[in-house]
């Protein structure tokens, strides 16, 4: 019986540094006035898998929201939602994911990202609802499908991310990667994920299978996340409410006072 040998990477080592970069998120460049919130707030830290997570919370009252930032974000990126949520009545959670902003780890992916959720959730109790941004929305989403993870009332998504492997195209381009390393990559990470595994985590085809109801926004200037990731999902949403911004961004959105205030009003329905 013949049986068909793997393909073998070329220039590993050049390959290798291109799976550790892109697998090695940015740091968040920290503010003032992200710094002043988390300080209002009860800090500590938590055990997983590759270290330790910095969780803060603010508040005592129920129910809890969670924040999940997203790709190259932190729990300080989203400290604009804790004052309205506070003020509304919600107990508010945020933490770094693993390899972000305080937390341990240089490397990091969704399926190590994932199970964190689980942690924090674990310590924290059950959630209302989670807001979640970009990258994080694909994890939130994962991890209900596939964690069974505990689903909450309601759902928030800024800038969600469709499919998972869509930022390669772009990481080759900013990188100046020659096809024959990109082919490298995707058989290396073949290799530590399992053949098509990756590939396999689309956004609108979780949607599917979710029924919670979600409040999506994306704006159309969003020059890291394309909108039509969002609209693909929202499409295949059975109970979505999706609204186009103009203006803001990839990350405006989280500091608008007017969505803060939609935001409440559907947490509250």
């Amino acid at each position: 019986m013949n049986t068909v040998e793997p393909p073998t990477i070329r220039h590993r080592a050049i390959v290798e540094k291109a799976y550790q970069a892109f697998f090695s998120p940015s740091q968040y460049e920290l503010k003032s006035g992200d710094q002043a919130i988390l300080e209002r707030g009860t800090n500590y830290r938590v055990p997983f898998d590759g270290g330790e997570l910095a969780v803060t919370t603010w508040g005592s009252a129920v129910p809890t929201v969670l924040l999940m930032h997203g790709w190259g974000g932190s729990r300080a990126q989203m400290t604009g939602f804790v004052d309205p949520l506070l003020s509304a009545g919600y107990r508010v959670v945020a933490y770094d994911q693993p390899a972000h902003g305080e937390s341990d780890g240089k490397m990091t992916n969704l399926l190590e990202i994932a199970p964190t959720m689980d942690i924090i959730t674990n310590k924290e109790g059950n959630l209302n609802a989670i807001i979640a941004h970009s990258f994080g929305t694909l994890i939130s989403s994962y991890s209900l499908v596939k964690r069974n993870f505990p689903h909450p009332a309601r759902l928030v998504y800024f800038g969600a991310f469709n499919r998972l492997l869509d930022t390669l195209p772009r990481f080759q381009a900013a990188a100046g990667l020659p096809d024959e390393i990109v082919e490298g990559f995707r058989i290396m990470l073949n290799e530590n994920f399992g053949e098509g595994v990756l590939e396999a985590i689309v956004h609108e085809k979780l949607a599917l299978q979710i029924e919670i109801p979600v409040l999506m926004f994306h704006d159309t200037a969003d020059s890291v996340t394309p909108v039509e990731d969002s609209r693909a999902i929202a499409r295949a949403w059975k109970s979505a409410q999706y609204v186009e911004t103009t203006g803001l961004g990839h990350r405006g959105a989280l500091q608008s006072k007017e969505i803060h205030e939609q935001l409440v009003r559907f947490l509250r329905d």
